[in-house]
């Protein structure tokens, strides 16, 4: 008989950004595993939205918790939570972000027009407020079994952006971004050495997903890839089974790109 359990069953994961696009996803994918689920985001009407739809399908546990992550409160406030109501976390998933669709002052613009401001808020939501989050947790994720970590960052963490592909589009490819990525996708190899062999901690890495951009756009998109298209959020769904159960036991440290083969060229 295999050794893998394809299941998390009598298990709890936290996802962080679990009102988002990718958040919701993922968390709705936990849950098809049989975890009991704790959803994290600052948008409170959202998050609860999520958590009705998951629940309609769901046998297990599905609890919320409305906060700012770049607070340290709210770190505190996530740890007393679980230790109250739980005992211990398997699985995290750190799918927060400060993405594409934000509208902050000096984010969605050219170089020239990018902020300070906007950049502190970017690397303190994309990359600080997950490591103090893990610092935070760590020790009740030893308490398990072959406990993992997920972060998820982006194909711009490790390939810098085609800005040609943004002209005649409202986008643009904040700095911000991609560093704050390209240090979470780091900090995961750093906390993989660290927090072994009791925690796994992984990266994914998704190319850009199909929401509504432009035709001329999603046209020099897809001429990029090799699979001709853009990617969708179902996409990420194999990944966070993989590295969510102990089918990838014996992998740490590494980033799984899905990104229809775009870095490759």
């Amino acid at each position: 008989m295999s050794k893998y359990n394809y299941t998390l069953k009598k298990k709890t994961s936290l996802v962080t950004g679990a009102a988002g696009y990718l958040g919701e996803i993922i968390s709705e994918t936990l849950s098809g595993l049989e975890s009991n689920i704790i959803l994290v985001d600052s948008d409170k009407k959202k998050l609860t939205k999520v958590a009705t739809k998951i629940k309609l399908v769901s046998n297990y546990k599905v609890d919320i918790i409305a906060c700012d992550l770049t607070l340290p409160s709210s770190i505190k406030k996530i740890k007393d939570y679980i230790v109250k109501n739980y005992g211990q976390l398997d699985v995290l998933v750190n799918s927060i972000g400060l993405g594409g669709t934000n509208t902050m002052k000096g984010w969605n613009t050219e170089f020239k027009g990018q902020n300070k401001e906007t950049w502190n808020k970017a690397i303190d939501t994309n990359l600080t407020s997950i490591f103090f989050l893990i610092q935070s947790l760590h020790e009740l994720m030893k308490k398990g079994s072959d406990s993992s970590i997920i972060n998820i960052s982006s194909i711009y963490g490790v390939n810098a952006p085609d800005n040609k592909i943004y002209k005649g589009t409202n986008m643009n490819n904040p700095a911000a971004y991609s560093v704050s990525k390209a240090g979470l996708t780091y900090m995961s190899k750093w906390l993989a050495s660290a927090l072994a062999p009791e925690i796994r901690v992984n990266t994914i890495s998704p190319g850009g997903i199909k929401r509504n951009q432009k035709q001329i756009f999603i046209k020099k998109y897809i001429n990029k890839t090799l699979l001709n298209r853009m990617a969708t959020e179902d996409d990420i769904r194999g990944a966070i089974i993989f590295l969510a159960t102990n089918m990838s036991s014996y992998i740490t440290g590494q980033n799984i790109i899905i990104d229809g083969g775009l870095t490759i060229k």
